[in-house]
């Protein structure tokens, strides 16, 4: 329904000041005055200079009154400048300068004529709102130029870069200009009929007078359009403000239709990563809207190439990801009871082709995809020709970049021992045809196989131990529509939650509540979000199309994508913004914190809701003085200044917010008096008597207090209090492990331990570490915590500009969440498929993520270690190639680089002598292979 889109273009205007009163820059010129003269000249905005002929004609008007002629010098001035703001007087972009943060761009843009002069002063990554109304301005002018009426063309202009002017649709009716519509303004001026009004009459009982009551029911059962409800509500339901209950609850009241959707959006973000313009082209028209006739174009001339592998590998990852185990096989019974090695498609299906391909080619049949007939040798050993149908059914990963391709050397063997060379006709070389199977350089990531010509009892590599671990969700037990989401904690270890497809073609999905990034059918590397809902995905927004080609570092350009080094610090570059390790590159690492700060815990929470140990390391994160207090986050109620009104109960939220445009980044949600406790949307909640509510509303109504949201965990201790690796204090284990957070040690927080590359102990004396779940085990101790853990470790990095920009379109609160460490985790945490793994994380001193992968069970078995292990990994390896299943989801897609972070923990080595390096020996050797 156009209410929603009406309303708030009307909001926003009613809540925005006079903006040049806050972009007030002087001319250069005061400088020259003094006096009333530069007291007068002080108070000319530049920026209002530039965006209105008025300001200008005052402006001089006001300096000829006390400004004295000889001046001469501040008059030379003062009329170059004034002559170079009217040379460009028309340029449009004028009246979004007083957006530019960066003073130099706001300047350079008072003074500008089109917006290529401000390449060098304008960054567009710095400056989302700015360059997100000059794009409006632009499609106004672009639009709105052939309307010939002036007046028809100013009031066109206005419906684009003045949201909120509801009245201009009825001006441009009123002055004659419907005859004059141009086609690219037809959505937008016409009158679109209400799509049910009456749905809407609950909201009425919000309505504060019973003028507002009245109009409310009789409108929305006789309108017929939603202008005419808009007219009549903002007439009688003054103020309009969205946060009051009766326009809040209209606002929500969207029955918006779901967005259009691309064949396969997530296979469509695969094709930026096509190498050759045609098969970016081609990739396009097949997951777009051209399947049938671009496919196998694609498929041809593209997918089997070998300079085209990152491309197939990320659709490899759309339709089949990497996923740890296989077992249940009874053809490929040899590649049974590998647990932690990471498979495509092993399943019975698989198994089944696997028997019928190698049937068929022992029967003298042609083998497919080698694009010669090619027949089998007589010669060649049934088990060898067994692993090979194999492996091309069920698809095993190489770990480090999740590829699928057959070793160079294992694919020249097999062409020697297995093709059948005297029905080959032409050129073709066991060389060529390993071209198509194998990747071009012979030391590239592949699949050996090798160790699937072996027998799984004899192989060393193999723990026969499938019981150890479950993956639930491997066989999607759920129904269609519906996503599998595995629970580390408690009896129940799957749920099936409702989803969303990312298109008809697509089986990639998402959950409810989430919002994914859809590439634009309009402008190929542009992107859109959308949130999935119960309807599909709706409430669909435009992000900023900001295209990077370099990253200046430095003094040189760096392409887009490129990792390189500073030092000895890896670094990559990402839309024109680059990220680089933090380690001190001397000859021998000491460990330390960021600007050398000391290792002192005198706590300060910045107003992102993140505790820094020290006001040393908040400065060091860029943090002023005015945006960090005193004291732990966890140390603060934030419902202690009752912010939420006398309807409303107040409960807190622990919220870690990534945007810097977050202001503040809030700590409580206020739960209305009168919710409804079968609403289950906030999802269930535990109170502080351990017990279990449906919801928030449902534990406010038992008169019960929170302990931390989601179910009550099992496997974890209710003593307390502990203090977990971010140094935040928690009451007990458990309230720890809901929000994600590995408990660091027992006891309130009372150290930060330095950053250093070795698992060990951090804090010294001051600290007694808990007992490790190992006593040799492959871990991390994460940055500034004081205790190693076991389990996999991974430093993920993101695109805070991207975030940003995220951030500045979400228009309610409830979506800005979706810009938070939570948010993130979550969605992290979904793609852990071991139900013997959890996944937890937290922000680094550095303003990274660090996140550690651990077995939820305290006294786990070696291959539950390893499976957690192995799950990182994977994770590691779709952030770095940047996976659909990644790149698709917000806020994954601003996740740009990652590093493993786990190694051996060296203080668990006690035992001496031989026996030690025997079994350092044999852990290494488990965990490489």
């Amino acid at each position: 329904m156009m209410i929603v889109g009406l309303l708030t273009t009307t909001f926003a205007v009613l809540v925005v000041a006079n903006p040049f009163l806050d972009a007030a820059q002087e001319m250069s010129c005061c400088s020259l005055a003094a006096g009333s003269c530069r007291s007068v000249c002080s108070k000319i905005s530049l920026v209002a200079l530039g965006a209105d002929a008025e300001a200008r004609e005052n402006a001089t008007r006001r300096l000829l009154e006390f400004c004295s002629p000889e001046l001469t010098e501040f008059w030379d001035c003062a009329n170059s400048t004034l002559n170079e703001v009217r040379k460009h007087g028309n340029w449009t972009g004028r009246g979004c300068c007083y957006l530019a943060l960066n003073p130099i761009c706001r300047s350079t843009c008072a003074l500008s004529g089109s917006r290529r002069h401000l390449n060098e002063s304008c960054r567009p990554s710095d400056e989302p709102e700015f360059f997100s109304c000059l794009e409006r301005r632009e499609e106004a002018e672009h639009c709105c130029s052939n309307v010939c009426n002036e007046t028809c063309r100013s009031i066109c202009r206005d419906l684009f870069y003045k949201p909120g002017k509801v009245s201009n649709l009825k001006l441009y009716s009123s002055k004659g200009c419907f005859h004059q519509v141009p086609k690219c303004l037809k959505n937008i001026v016409e009158v679109k009929h209400a799509e049910d009004p009456k749905q809407h009459l609950h909201c009425c009982n919000e309505a504060t007078t019973p003028a507002c009551l009245d109009t409310c029911k009789r409108i929305l059962q006789t309108a017929t359009t939603d202008q005419e409800i808009m007219d009549a509500l903002a007439e009688k339901c003054k103020p309009v403000l969205p946060q009051s209950p009766f326009w809040s609850c209209l606002m929500k009241s969207d029955s918006s239709k779901p967005a259009r959707l691309p064949l396969d959006a997530g296979k469509l973000s695969c094709c930026t990563k096509a190498s050759k313009p045609s098969c970016q082209n081609l990739c396009w028209r097949a997951f777009q809207a051209d399947w049938e006739s671009a496919w196998v174009q694609l498929d041809a001339e593209c997918l089997s190439s070998s300079f085209e592998g990152e491309l197939r590998r990320c659709l490899e990852d759309a339709e089949e990801p990497c996923e740890m185990g296989c077992s249940g096989l009874s053809y490929c019974a040899r590649f049974n009871d590998r647990s932690t090695t990471l498979f495509r498609t092993c399943s019975a299906v698989a198994d089944e082709a696997a028997k019928w391909e190698a049937d068929h080619w022992s029967r003298g049949g042609i083998v497919r995809g080698l694009g010669v007939p090619v027949r089998a040798a007589a010669s060649c050993p049934p088990e060898t020709l067994r692993a090979a149908a194999c492996l091309l059914q069920l698809r095993p990963c190489e770990t480090r970049i999740h590829e699928t391709r057959l070793c160079r050397e294992d694919c020249l063997e097999l062409m020697a021992s297995c093709v059948d060379w005297t029905a080959i006709t032409g050129s073709h070389t066991a060389n060529t045809l390993c071209a198509k199977l194998s990747p071009p350089r012979s030391d590239a990531p592949c699949v050996s196989l090798k160790p699937f010509l072996e027998d799984p009892q004899d192989n060393e590599s193999v723990i026969r131990l499938e019981e150890d671990i479950m993956t639930p969700c491997k066989s999607n037990p759920c129904a269609q529509g519906e996503i599998c989401e595995v629970l580390p904690h408690g009896r129940q270890i799957y749920r099936c939650v409702p989803g969303c497809s990312l298109g008809e073609m697509s089986k990639q999905m998402v959950p409810v509540g989430s919002w994914v990034q859809i590439p634009r059918y309009d402008q190929q590397g542009c992107l859109r979000i959308c949130q999935c809902t119960l309807r599909g995905l709706e409430k669909c927004k435009t992000l900023n199309c900001i295209k990077f080609n370099t990253c200046w570092v430095h003094d040189r350009f760096i392409p887009h994508k490129a990792n390189f080094y500073l030092d000895c610090n890896p670094c990559h570059c990402f839309e024109g913004e680059f990220t680089c390790s933090k380690k001190s590159c001397g000859e021998v690492r000491v460990p330390s914190l960021p600007c050398d700060c000391p290792a002192h815990y005198v706590p300060v929470c910045g107003r992102l809701g993140f505790t820094f140990a020290s006001a040393c390391l908040a400065k060091c994160a860029d943090l002023s003085p005015n945006e960090v207090e005193f004291g732990s986050c966890s140390s603060r109620d934030p419902c202690a200044s009752n912010p939420c009104d006398s309807t409303e109960k107040c409960v807190r939220r622990i919220r870690t917010c990534l945007s810097k445009l977050h202001k503040p980044c809030r700590q409580y949600d206020c739960i209305p008096l009168d919710c409804d406790p079968r609403d289950e949307f906030s999802g269930p909640v535990c109170d502080k008597e351990n017990r279990q509510h449906r919801s928030v509303c449902a534990m406010i109504r038992a008169g019960a207090t929170l302990a931390y949201r989601g179910q009550c965990l099992e496997g974890c201790t209710l003593r307390g209090p502990v203090c977990g690796v971010n140094g935040e204090v928690y009451a007990n284990e458990c309230a720890a492990w809901a929000e994600r957070i590995v408990v660091d040690y027992f006891g309130t927080c009372v150290a930060v331990g330095l950053i250093g590359d070795q698992a060990k102990p951090r804090c010294g004396e001051f600290v007694q570490c808990p007992k490790l779940i190992q006593p040799y085990c492959i871990g991390a101790t994460p940055p500034g915590a004081c205790c190693p853990v076991c389990g996999g470790a991974a430093k993920l990095f993101y695109s805070k500009k991207q975030l940003d920009r995220i951030y500045y379109i979400m228009g309610e609160d409830e979506d800005k969440d979706s810009v938070t460490l939570e948010a993130l985790l979550t969605a992290l945490g979904r793609q852990i498929q071991v139900a013997q793994c959890v996944l937890r994380g937290m922000m680094t001193p550095d303003r990274d993520i660090f996140i550690i992968v651990q077995p939820t069970s305290k006294k786990p078995s070696i291959l539950q270690l390893r499976a957690c292990v192995t799950e990182t990994e994977k994770l590691v390896t779709r952030i770095v190639e940047r996976s659909p299943r990644i790149a698709a989801e917000v806020p994954l897609g601003a996740l740009t680089r990652a590093e493993i972070a786990h190694s051996y923990i060296s203080s668990a080595i006690t035992v001496g002598g031989c026996f030690a390096n025997l079994i350092l020996g044999m852990i290494i050797h488990i965990v490489i292979l």
